[in-house]
């Protein structure tokens, strides 16, 4: 017996038979989830893995925003980020994590901060979640987007090598199991 086949449901859902039924996986909860573990073993690690830009950008932050991404830069750097700061307000973004789509380095420093505003907390560990949901939430395979039955298989297997593949950084599940047997009583048929 080969793989099992996988289908793609309205760009949002993957599904695929396993022995004991079937599996429908939601591609964003299940990317975030993947991209979120990433990003914290990155930042306990020190070390992220890093694309360079072509062309670096410069980004005008308030004052108050460019102080606090100083203070968040050890972390920034952790995940992968390679920013540099001038005159109280700039920022030269050079590099970005490698899981972050490029053209998005403004919103997602952008989506960082926001979440260190929303919810400010004086404990690190926590900082950490938020920042490593930020990017898993930013950089995540959108709903609508269509995947190649490449890109689901990786996904699926990326996800159960997570230590808590079965929900999002959110808490929303990244799966549903049916048992074959609920599908057969839906069906009305009788088990053999």
């Amino acid at each position: 017996p080969g793989e099992a086949l996988l289908w793609q449901l309205h760009g949002t859902y993957v599904l695929t038979q396993i022995h004991s039924g079937l599996i429908i996986l939601d591609q964003n909860a299940a990317h975030e989830r993947i991209l979120y573990e990433r990003a914290l073993q990155a930042m306990q690690s020190g070390f992220g893995l890093s694309q360079q830009l072509l062309f670096p950008h410069t980004i005008d932050f308030s004052p108050a925003d460019f102080e606090l991404l100083k203070e968040l830069m050890p972390d920034l750097r952790s995940l992968g980020f390679d920013l540099e700061f001038f005159s109280g307000r700039s920022v030269v973004v050079r590099g970005v994590p490698a899981d972050v789509r490029p053209g998005d380095e403004r919103a997602i420093l952008e989506e960082i901060l926001q979440q260190f505003k929303t919810h400010v907390d004086t404990l690190q560990i926590r900082g950490r979640e938020n920042l490593a949901r930020s990017i898993a939430r930013r950089s995540a395979i959108a709903v609508g987007e269509r995947l190649s039955p490449k890109e689901m298989r990786s996904l699926i297997d990326q996800l159960f090598q997570c230590e808590m593949p079965y929900a999002g950084p959110d808490g929303r599940p990244t799966l549903i199991r049916i048992p074959i047997e609920e599908l057969n009583k839906r069906f009305g048929r009788t088990e053999r």
